[in-house]
């Protein structure tokens, strides 16, 4: 018997219902949107608020007058990860989806990025630039306990998601130019597989070298939970959803935006859901 996966799509800012408002003016500028377990998180104005995944409902996380983004929810809806430069640049830090007092992970002098939680919900994946190396670092993994963070075993990695069974992670290794309309430089990024058993790496798009001239970015690269790649990507002139089969093939259009562009698309953890 056959099953089919939908994956919903929604925006942070068409479902931002602020029911308290007596004005039903549109909430502008909240961005770097997150849903899980039945909740969505995002940041507005520089701090983080949690609604019910409908947007209605919504609660204000974060009161700081430091800049705070990327939140991402736990698996378990438990817990919410986020990027703050609290305290003096970007690091990693937690914070109970019921509020609370937000705890430091991450101490680096350089910039640490959240990217999302390992499919078991005991570590934060991160993006940082504090490889030793002359170009580029891994991606990292921080327990949510706190302790040392831990590289994954490729040389450079700017953004990625590991599959809900643990066993794969998909992955850029430049970093977006989604600012850069048509942008086709030596940055532009393409995606990578990683068996994290094996270690071996596979470039899933961009590989044609001969195609250089149509060549567009994929970025943000997502598992969903019918095991295809979702990712964003100018492929149809503005950068839209597309998704393709991790062993190859044409990717095919999943939402048809005209007017502006996908930015900063995220993944539920249970593949469901993009915000």
């Amino acid at each position: 018997m056959r099953h089919t996966i939908r994956i919903a799509i929604v925006s942070a800012v068409c479902l931002l219902v602020v029911a308290a408002v007596a004005t039903a003016a549109p909430v502008k500028f909240t961005r770097y949107p997150h849903v899980s377990s039945g909740k969505l998180v995002f940041a507005y104005h520089g701090d983080l608020w949690i609604a019910n995944a409908d947007g209605s409902r919504p609660v204000r996380l974060t009161a700081h007058v430091s800049r705070n983004t990327f939140p991402r929810l736990s698996p378990d809806g438990q817990w919410v990860a986020f990027t703050s430069n609290r305290m003096g640049n970007d690091d990693v830090w937690v914070i109970r989806a019921a509020g609370g007092e937000a705890r430091q992970l991450t101490f680096h002098s350089t910039g640490d990025t959240v990217l999302y939680w390992t499919p078991d919900g005991k570590r934060i994946i991160f993006t940082s630039n504090r490889s030793g190396r002359t170009f580029g670092s891994p991606l990292y993994t921080v327990a949510v306990d706190g302790g040392l963070p831990d590289p994954l075993p490729m040389d450079v990695g700017t953004n990625g998601m590991i599959k809900q069974d643990g066993s794969t992670i998909a992955f850029n290794r430049v970093g977006a130019r989604y600012w850069r309309k048509g942008y086709q430089g030596n940055a532009a990024d393409d995606i990578y597989l990683q068996d994290l058993k094996t270690k071996k790496i596979t470039q899933l798009t961009g590989a044609n070298l001969q195609a250089f001239r149509t060549k567009r970015q994929s970025l943000n690269p997502m598992w969903g939970a019918d095991g295809m790649i979702y990712f964003s990507s100018e492929r149809d002139g503005i950068f839209n959803i597309w998704k393709m089969s991790p062993t190859g093939g044409e990717p095919t259009q999943v939402t048809s935006h005209k007017q502006d562009g996908v930015q900063f698309p995220s993944m539920s953890p249970d593949g469901k859901t993009i915000a």
